[in-house]
């Protein structure tokens, strides 16, 4: 596997909570679109949110990764991490319970000359979540991202 220097510019700069080294790489505009709500912009709403991972988690693994771009810079690619955390830090506006658990992340990214304009993120295990809702954080229901192709409806 060859590995990318933007991803792991990326991965590097989120475990070390580095969010700065993002303005680069990162247009100020993006799209993020999250489980915990669609549709959120902006590079700063991704840094908050990061920092609350950061102060969450006590490691955070690279697990995957690729990108795939053309001569101009347009393409797509994603990191999948593994979010090694601990709640003894107030989290989302929660007091800290000391609870613990690991959560697969995976972060799709869609870039435009070379600067990511959009991340899809992607849940792969639900124990973060499930404590989220547990501690009382909204988690929306009925959401539709907008979807590459659209599958066939068998109702």
């Amino acid at each position: 596997m060859t590995e990318s220097p933007l991803i792991r510019e990326f991965y590097d700069a989120f475990q070390r909570a580095e969010f700065d080294r993002w303005d680069p790489i990162a247009d100020a505009e993006m799209v993020i679109n999250t489980p915990l709500g669609f549709g959120v912009s902006g590079l700063q709403a991704l840094k908050d949110f990061a920092g609350q991972l950061y102060d969450l988690a006590w490691r955070i693994d690279l697990v995957d990764e690729h990108l795939a771009l053309d001569a101009d810079g347009n393409g797509r690619g994603f990191i999948s991490f593994c979010l090694n955390w601990k709640h003894t830090k107030v989290f989302l506006g929660f007091e800290p319970t000391g609870r613990e658990g690991t959560s697969i992340e995976t972060l799709i990214f869609t870039l435009a000359g070379g600067r990511i304009t959009q991340i899809d993120v992607s849940e792969n295990t639900l124990d973060l979540v499930m404590y989220e809702a547990e501690l009382g954080w909204p988690i929306p229901d009925n959401v539709h991202p907008d979807a590459l192709l659209t599958g066939v409806d068998r109702r």
